[in-house]
């Protein structure tokens, strides 16, 4: 029996999903458990696994195609058998029997957010045909049955994702070939189209230069799924937060040492500078459980664990992977799991639950000899630590003493509504003790 291949779901407020790619094609042998395509999610792409041995048919959404959660994308068939009567191009109908009068037409199923857009413009959603025979009617069919644009004339047939895309990109619908399902636009067609709109074109013997005043533009760049979602969420935290930061410096040059030791002698795992300052912060937050929190409406929450997010920086934007337990695992220990997580992010192989359930986040960019900078809260935690890179600075001792240190600035921001600024200075002052005497964490 053919097994149904259905667009999953990841989150609890996900209601539809888009096709990133394919990797396996038409006709291909799979293998149950075996990846064959990939969904985008808001910051991550996730593999979607065979449920079954077989071949892979029917493939009905293509890259850049939005579907809603629970549809059906493809087949897997076992050698010999055919796709569903749904599945295959039908023959022309022939003419339909007369309804009899006793057999009552059967409810039509629709997905919730099919439901919610049909009742918003007052359609009955019993009475709109699904695009495929046999399945949901989605949201998809449901706006097929609204007024079309005059200037469209209900002609241009495109994935949502692809509208969107235009839209952003200043691409008319009008002008582009689709290369979907029955010539639908694809994103991946109007990325095309931008492309090629986007080729020099000779330019006039005298070309006006832009007006006084007026910013000639170089080029635009359409937002993806992910910076989209970070610019949400960052604007967000820097709305609904009060935010304030508090800055020390710090003698990293025993740390640095501790660093040089370890790495000297754990192997193939890199030791860095800042798993060893992972390893700090959780020492610290478990001596300030308040900075180790998240406001509510109601209380405030002091987390029992401590998830310590470590920020990556990747082609797309920024990833916040998840180091759990960061107390209760070693220096070396923490190192392997940010080698790990650093690597899947740039390769965009993170799970969502990877980059949840995070207490505090350390922000690093001492690598890119950054001297001092301040970070934005990722909420729900109740602070951040940006740290700037360790350089050689000249110091007064307290015996008046001038000496060579390698210093690094913290800047810890943190949410007023719970963490007052003697707080975040007591938490930073523990951390720099940390940091000095290391031999506190052991």
């Amino acid at each position: 029996m053919a097994k149904k291949v259905i667009m999953p779901k990841f989150g609890m407020d996900q209601e539809e999903g888009t096709v990133a790619t394919w990797l396996k094609k038409e006709g291909d042998a799979v293998e149950k458990g075996e990846p064959i395509l990939e969904v985008e999610t808001d910051k991550v792409n996730m593999e979607v696994e065979a449920n079954a041995d077989g071949i892979l048919a029917g493939i009905s959404a293509g890259p850049g195609q939005t579907v809603p959660i629970g549809q059906v994308i493809a087949y897997i068939l076992q050698p010999g058998e055919e796709l569903p009567a749904a599945k295959s191009k039908p023959a022309q109908p022939a003419a339909a029997p007369a309804p009899s009068a006793a057999a009552a037409p059967a409810p039509v199923k629709t997905t919730p957010v099919a439901e919610r857009v049909a009742q918003s413009h007052g359609i009955d959603v019993q009475t709109v045909t699904p695009a495929r025979a046999g399945e949901r009617v989605t949201r998809a069919d449901v706006e097929a049955r609204l007024p079309q644009p005059a200037e469209n004339n209900g002609a241009i047939r495109a994935v949502p994702a692809a509208r969107r895309l235009a839209r952003e990109l200043g691409i008319d619908l009008a002008q582009v070939s689709g290369s979907g399902p029955g010539g639908r636009i694809q994103s991946h067609d109007v990325q095309q189209a931008a492309a090629a709109a986007r080729q020099p074109a000779p330019a006039p013997a005298s070309a006006p230069a832009a007006a006084p005043g007026e910013r000639a533009v170089g080029r635009r760049v359409p937002l993806t799924a992910m910076r989209r979602i970070i610019a949400e969420r960052l604007t967000a935290s820097v709305q609904t937060i009060p935010q304030f930061t508090v800055s020390m410096d710090v003698n990293v040059e025993r740390a640095l040492d501790m660093v040089a030791d370890l790495r000297a002698t754990s192997g193939d795992v890199k030791v860095t500078l800042t798993a060893f300052l992972v390893k700090a912060c959780a020492w610290a937050l478990g001596r300030h459980p308040g900075v180790n929190a998240s406001y509510g409406a109601e209380a405030i929450t002091e987390w029992a664990d401590i998830n310590i997010g470590v920020a990556v920086s990747v082609e797309q934007g920024l990833l916040v992977p998840v180091v759990r337990h960061a107390d209760e695992l070693g220096t070396v220990e923490i190192a392997a799991q940010i080698t790990d997580l650093g690597q899947r992010a740039r390769a965009g192989k993170l799970q969502p639950q990877e980059m949840q359930g995070g207490t505090f986040t350390i922000s690093n960019l001492g690598m890119f000899g950054v001297d001092h900078f301040t970070a934005i809260i990722n909420p729900p935690e109740a602070a951040i630590l940006a740290v700037s890179r360790a350089a050689k600075v000249p110091v007064v001792t307290e015996d008046d003493r001038v000496e060579i240190k390698q210093i690094a600035r913290l800047t810890l921001t943190a949410d007023h509504r719970l963490v007052d600024g003697a707080k975040a200075a007591q938490f930073l002052a523990d951390l720099k003790q940390a940091i000095e005497r290391p031999g506190v964490l052991l």
